[in-house]
Parts: C-alpha cells; sequence; structure tokens
C-alpha cells in the first residue's frame, strides 16, 4: 500500500519488477502500486515517484517510492511487457494534494485538530506497545496531522484488506477514525492473548 506524502522502501528481484523499473527510469519514474486481491487486482491504488534508486551486487535493485497520490483502476492495457499495464483514473482524489500542504501544520492551533491527534497518538501507543515497538514520540509531534495518519496507516500490522479500506478511506478525516478503530482492535487481540493478525 502506498499513500500521499509516504516512502514506500521495495526490495526489487523479480526479472519482471526489474523490467518495470528500469522503463520507469527512463520515463517519468512513475508506478502505481495495487494491491492484489485473489487473482484481480483492488480497485485504488497509489502512484508514486521512484525517489532513491540503487542496485546491489547481485542484481538486485533497492528503490523508494514516494507517494503522490491515490487512483482508480481503469482498463488494463494489452502490452507486451511482461509487468500489467493500466489506464489510472485521478478524479475524486483531489483531497490527496492536502497531504503535501504546509498549512496542514496549522492543525495544532485547533482544538479539534489537537484532539485529532491526541486521539491517535492514544491509539498508536496501545499498538506499539501491544506489539513491543519503541517508537520517538516527540519526532511524531513534528509531522503534519494527515501525513501521520498516512505513515501510520501504512507501518502498522494490518491485514490486505484492512490497509486497503484505509487507502479506500474518502478523506483524512474517515481514515484517521477507521486507523484508530484498527489500532485498538488489534492491540486487544494481541494483549487478550490471541493470534496475532498477519498481513
Amino acid at each position: 500500500m502506498l499513500l500521499p506524502g509516504c516512502d514506500l522502501p521495495l526490495n526489487i528481484f523479480e526479472p519482471r519488477y526489474l523490467n518495470m523499473i528500469d522503463d520507469a527510469l527512463r520515463g517519468e519514474r512513475l508506478i502505481g502500486m495495487v494491491q492484489s486481491q485473489g487473482s484481480d487486482l483492488a480497485p485504488i491504488g497509489g502512484l508514486g515517484r521512484i525517489s532513491q534508486f540503487s542496485e546491489t551486487e547481485d542484481g538486485r535493485y533497492l528503490v523508494v517510492l514516494k507517494g503522490l497520490k491515490r487512483f482508480r483502476l481503469g482498463e488494463e492495457l494489452d502490452v507486451k511487457t511482461p509487468y500489467r499495464q493500466a489506464k489510472l483514473i485521478f478524479d475524486g482524489f483531489e483531497a490527496d494534494a492536502d497531504t503535501h500542504d504546509a498549512k496542514q501544520t496549522s492543525e495544532a492551533l485547533s482544538e479539534s485538530g489537537r484532539s485529532d491527534r491526541a486521539a491517535l497518538t492514544v491509539a498508536m501507543k496501545s499498538l506499539a506497545k501491544a506489539v513491543g515497538v519503541q517508537v520517538d514520540w516527540d519526532t511524531l509531534k513534528e509531522i503534519p496531522l494527515p501525513l501521520l495518519i498516512n505513515q501510520a496507516a501504512m507501518i502498522s500490522p494490518f491485514q490486505a484488506e484492512d490497509k486497503q479500506s484505509l487507502l479506500e478511506a474518502a478523506t483524512s478525516d474517515e481514515r484517521r477514525r477507521l486507523l484508530i478503530g484498527l489500532m485498538h482492535l488489534y492491540a486487544g487481540q494481541i494483549n487478550g492473548g490471541g493470534e496475532q493478525p498477519t498481513q
């Protein structure tokens, strides 16, 4: 899953995806990331630009994608490349630009913004404690709330269908509310002694 404003490190070794990276580097360095749903593809994915690239001695590519915006998957193209290609539809995702808007840092000045961040922080601390992860909470205070929501959604140990629901959330606030609920749910399952949810 790739959300706007976030970095996604990738270790590329399959020949078809090595070919895809080569083609992207020769062009605009853009790649669409879509989760699989059985033999099909999820209807919504994330567009990213290759921001970092290196090649290992054994021929792997170490790539970082910077999330730009979401898209709806359109018609799949009839191509000869070893990787799949499709038309991407960006209508309806204009709000994704807010993630990159520096004005979002002003959320700290509003009472509702502080409340939203506080509720998210409580949920993040609950999940971090449950999975035994150490977090620099002071650093997180400097991250604009929409970006923090996206980053937390990407790195949390949720199942694929839960991550897809977060990706498809219409607004940042909707994603925040869903994220908080999932974090408390997963933390409760882990603390309750049940089997830890898997991705």
